[in-house]
């Protein structure tokens, strides 16, 4: 299918990824240099690719092309809210990442509430969704919008996209351990926002660090559409009234950003935000590499320089097995020894105080 499409545009968009890759990208210019890629192999006219944290799959930056700061709050309602088809905590359950809507609803888009809600008077013809995943967690996800002249995403198109996702991925989880922790300390802003996402008080410095978390040429409310979309999942959450999640500031610093309902009132809530902690960044880090829970505790023994046999023996399984798992550890980073695993992932000190946060589990 890629040869339908032509190989020519294939290898563009693969090569502008790659490019980025060498460069060093932040990870908010690997997703405008995914929109650019995406460009080259498909035809749309929306899309966003956003960030996510892992522990949430809230999204936590990313770039916006074509949609209106008012499409925010309905996109993200529907995401976090409505029934619906393709969501993304779906496709990074399922074994294919990538999926249209025309697909899903067997040709009958008014069976969406997206599309009701969101879609309809935009007069989309389709939309293409992504999960870029590493093991079990949401790295970044991708939307893609085409209008109804350009009629539905091809096969070529979808193939082309599908075989773009490894490149991303690694391209994403790259730029993920580049991160540095700054150990310059500032105290946590406190933003107070009601029932209707507005500002009802703010502490000193907060609307700088709002600021700070707009995603370019979507944000214009107050209340940045990354803040409303975590207090949305913290208003509704079935399973706990706080939310804690990670974001990536347009500074190109990480933020962790906990919010909370205030007591007596459901719809106001408590927004605290200050800079991500060693341990938050590591999460990240290690997460980016799809590492399991067990190999991240190896991860951690290894890194401390604590013998196999010893984590064997901390861990209550076989040496035969923490050797199997170092050996998957290794495939994951692309090292081969113990000294290249600790360079590539810890030389900027991240682990300082995360060995204190790993809670050891009993199962192998």
């Amino acid at each position: 299918m890629i040869a339908t499409m032509g190989v020519e545009r294939f290898t563009q968009a693969r090569d502008r990824l790659l490019a980025a890759e060498r460069g060093e990208a932040t990870p908010v210019e690997v997703c405008e240099t995914v929109v650019r890629a995406i460009h080259d192999v498909a035809e749309f006219s929306w899309c966003a690719v956003m960030l996510t944290d892992a522990d949430t799959t809230l999204p936590s930056g990313g770039v916006v092309e074509g949609f209106d700061p008012e499409h925010c709050a309905p996109f993200w309602d529907n995401e976090l809210l409505d029934p619906d088809f393709n969501k993304f905590r779906d496709l990074l359950r399922s074994i294919d990442p990538v999926a249209t809507l025309v697909d899903a609803v067997d040709g009958d888009l008014e069976r969406s509430p997206r599309f009701q809600k969101l879609y309809r008077p935009l007069d989309i013809a389709d939309e293409l969704r992504v999960v870029f995943a590493s093991g079990s967690s949401a790295l970044a996800v991708g939307v893609f919008v085409r209008a109804a002249p350009d009629g539905p995403f091809t096969a070529p198109e979808v193939e082309a996209v599908r075989q773009l996702v490894p490149v991303v991925t690694t391209s994403l989880r790259r730029s993920l351990g580049r991160m540095a922790f700054e150990a310059e300390e500032e105290p946590p802003v406190v933003v107070i926002i009601d029932g209707d996402d507005e500002i009802s008080a703010v502490t000193e410095g907060g609307l700088r660090v709002l600021e700070d978390l707009r995603v370019q040429d979507l944000d214009t409310e107050p209340v940045p559409g990354l803040i409303r979309a975590a207090a949305m999942r913290a208003r509704w959450s079935r399973s706990t009234a706080t939310v804690t999640t990670r974001m990536f500031g347009q500074s190109g610093r990480w933020l962790r950003v906990h919010v909370a309902p205030l007591h007596g009132d459901s719809r106001s809530v408590a927004v605290t935000i200050e800079r991500a902690r060693p341990d938050d960044l590591v999460t990240v880090l290690l997460q980016s590499y799809g590492f399991t829970p067990r190999e991240t505790e190896i991860v951690v023994e290894l890194s401390r320089g604590t013998a196999v046999k010893e984590i064997a023996r901390e861990l209550c399984i076989s040496v035969h097995t923490v050797r199997d798992h170092i050996k998957a550890i290794y495939d994951k980073t692309g090292v081969k020894s113990r000294g290249e695993l600790v360079a590539q992932l810890f030389t900027r000190h991240l682990l300082e105080r995360f060995h204190e946060t790993v809670v050891h589990v009993s199962t192998v």
